[in-house]
């Protein structure tokens, strides 16, 4: 008779470490025999605390042995019970993974292949954990979908959701991949501004130059290419917004975070056929002061980013989109077809970049996220104010001039009080706190007199 596994096991080592033992063929089979006694519990009775329920397992497992004739020590009881409880109840190793607030990504890239999780500061890393079994797989994935009333099977193998803590699940299963899961997480605590920078993503004088942008009622596009960090800087420049401003967010994925009061989110659904751009159109009808419209992907949206804009209905707008520069976001909005016209009514382009570098004497590839120019839109071209220099890593600063005379004109500044107010603002930002709650009160308290 083949001894049972539990469809997922743990490595002897890997380069992200899950703290759970390694069971042997037997422990596995053990902790198999304690679940299906311990489902039939289940049926007749209800624990009201996860230390109740580990309780009642201990006693199954103790029951289990007896019956079967197996020896166990008290080190092999404590954690045999800890694990059938995470098998049971629990997303098995997964439940480590998702309480790592370090980890940007997971993703199982196949049955019998290690895990991987995208790390902070460290970039991609193989676990010591895998999956098995297809089965457990299905079982993992309907775990944690669960309360969204979504399932994967055999018939319908490819799941798409997001997850109660924001988090967005994919999952399929064979034919469609060998076995796939990956989660992208939802950051419950968003980077301020001056994390930002310390981090060397941008200088303390373009966040001055933004923060004025943000409070003219500049409508912004924020461009880069995947994972550079699109969605947490323009999450993190409404700590510039003053704070009793209406801001109404339509989003596929919950993911910006904003810290005004009087704040409403609109979550697309495509199973219910909502789309982000009905969600946009939906937006016209109730009198925002800023839009967010989430992630332009395509034709549609691009549209009613547009519409958004040209109707005039809130005082500014803000998407994130796919470019690598200011010029290829306008080709491609151009592309989907906009007028050059209605290109206008884009004020701003913040471009961000992911970018892996080589160190030749060190032979290692390092991870850089840059904001590599930020342009103003003029006559349907961007002008740029400020652009990276890789090699340097520095920053040069273009027609400030224009500068001065577009901010001012929508503030009602002297080119001179301009050039003052970002001296003072990037003076503020060497003050800032990083806590993002922090930084978003005490930026409100210095402009706009919050108490």
């Amino acid at each position: 008779m083949d001894v049972q596994s539990l469809g997922w096991e743990v490595l002897k080592e890997g380069q992200y470490t899950i703290p759970l033992p390694r069971l042997s063929p037997d422990e596995q089979e053990l902790i198999i025999e304690v679940e299906n006694y311990f489902r039939e519990i289940t049926r007749i009775r209800e624990f009201s605390s996860p230390e109740e329920t580990k309780d009642e397992l201990l006693s199954t497992l103790s029951r289990v042995c007896h019956e079967k004739g197996y020896e166990i020590d008290e080190e092999q009881e404590t954690y045999l019970v800890n694990v059938a409880y995470l098998h049971i109840y629990g997303l098995g190793f997964f439940e480590h993974l998702l309480a790592d607030n370090n980890i940007e990504e997971i993703a199982l890239i196949g049955l019998g292949k290690p895990v991987y999780v995208y790390v902070k500061g460290k970039g991609w890393l193989k676990t010591n954990a895998l999956i098995s079994s297809e089965t457990y797989l299905m079982e993992l994935v309907n775990k944690m979908a669960s309360l969204l009333g979504r399932r994967i099977t055999l018939q319908n193998p490819r799941l798409d959701t997001t997850l109660p803590d924001g988090s967005r699940l994919h999952a399929s299963l064979p034919p469609i991949s060998n076995g796939e899961i990956t989660i992208r997480r939802f950051n419950a605590t968003p980077l301020s501004m001056k994390s930002i920078v310390s981090f060397g993503t941008m200088r303390n004088n373009l966040v001055a130059i933004m923060s004025l942008l943000m409070q003219g009622d500049f409508s912004v596009l924020v461009a880069g290419n995947t994972a550079s960090g699109k969605t947490t800087v323009l999450n993190s420049l409404f700590s510039f917004v003053p704070y009793n401003e209406r801001i109404l967010i339509t989003e596929e994925t919950p993911e910006i975070n904003v810290l005004q009061e009087h704040s409403v989110r609109l979550v697309a659904n495509p199973d219910m056929d909502i789309k982000l751009l009905d969600l946009v159109y939906d937006s016209l009808r109730m009198r925002p002061d800023r839009i967010v419209v989430g992630e332009i992907r395509n034709k549609e949206e691009a549209r009613a980013l547009l519409d958004v804009l040209l109707a005039g209905q809130a005082r500014g707008a803000y998407a994130t989109f796919h470019g690598k520069s200011a010029e290829e976001a306008l080709s491609r909005l151009m592309s989907f077809g906009i007028s050059e016209m209605d290109v206008n009514s884009i004020d701003a382009i913040l471009v961000q970049r992911r970018m892996m570098l080589y160190d030749r004497q060190k032979r290692r590839v390092e991870e850089r996220r840059r904001a590599t120019s930020l342009n103003l839109v003029i006559e349907s071209k961007p002008v740029p104010i400020f652009t990276y220099n890789v090699n340097k890593d520095s920053w040069k600063i273009t027609n400030m001039p224009l500068v001065y005379d577009v901010i001012g004109a929508r503030l009602g500044l002297s080119n001179k009080e301009v050039k003052e107010e970002i001296a003072k603002r990037t003076a503020l930002m060497e003050k800032a706190p990083s806590d993002f709650k922090d930084f978003y009160k005490f930026m409100q308290r210095s402009l706009y007199g919050l108490a």
